[in-house]
């Protein structure tokens, strides 16, 4: 039975949700996982340990996290020798005329780290306006109303398609164990209003 390594980096906990979300996916296809915070109190573990190794990051600033390009830079090695998955949490991710790789966020981690994981997926995040301090929820507001999101500051909004990111999960059964389960189907994306 594989064991999957979920890695991810958040700042205002949406990546984290989504890194949960993965594993509640995994747990309910009978996959065994170990999901660990990249900016938690201890190092995180080697891929060496794992059969397939999932890597999430938030995108600040227009990079993935740092703590996540190191470890992939770290352990670029042992990744290369393993199914390997990479998501990518942004408000760029939201706009779906900007593609799989809004913004070209993905393409530009994969080349700096001069790797690529088999599986890769960006997923939009959340507009957390009330936990901003004053000076980035006005710069947010700005952004958000020329991207057409939503402006209203008084709460947060969540735009994280729920379903792409079970479907996500699922792909990384299918990477885990290509022959060894039977799968439930991938749902389709409700519409989007």
């Amino acid at each position: 039975m594989s064991h999957i390594l979920i890695l991810y980096a958040s700042h205002y906990g949406q990546t984290r949700k989504i890194a949960v979300r993965i594993s509640e996916v995994l747990h309910e296809q009978g996959i065994n996982f170990t999901l660990v915070d990249a900016g938690g109190p201890t190092l995180p573990p080697s891929p060496e340990a794992y059969d397939v190794v999932v890597i999430g990051s938030r995108v600040e600033a227009g990079k993935h996290a740092r703590d996540i390009r190191s470890y992939i830079h770290t352990h670029q090695e042992a990744l290369q020798h393993r199914p390997t998955a990479f998501f990518s949490v942004s408000m760029a991710a939201s706009t779906v005329e900007l593609g799989d790789d809004p913004n070209g966020y993905l393409r530009a981690t994969f080349e700096e780290l001069d790797w690529r994981p088999q599986l890769a997926a960006a997923f939009a995040g959340k507009l957390a306006y009330r936990e901003y301090g004053w000076f980035l929820r006005v710069v947010m507001k700005m952004v958000s109303r020329s991207a057409g999101h939503p402006i209203d500051t008084s709460r947060n909004h969540e735009l994280t398609d729920w379903t792409a990111v079970r479907n996500f999960a699922l792909d990384l059964v299918r990477l885990a164990l290509p022959s060894e389960i039977p799968m439930l189907p991938r749902t389709r994306p409700a519409p989007r209003a």
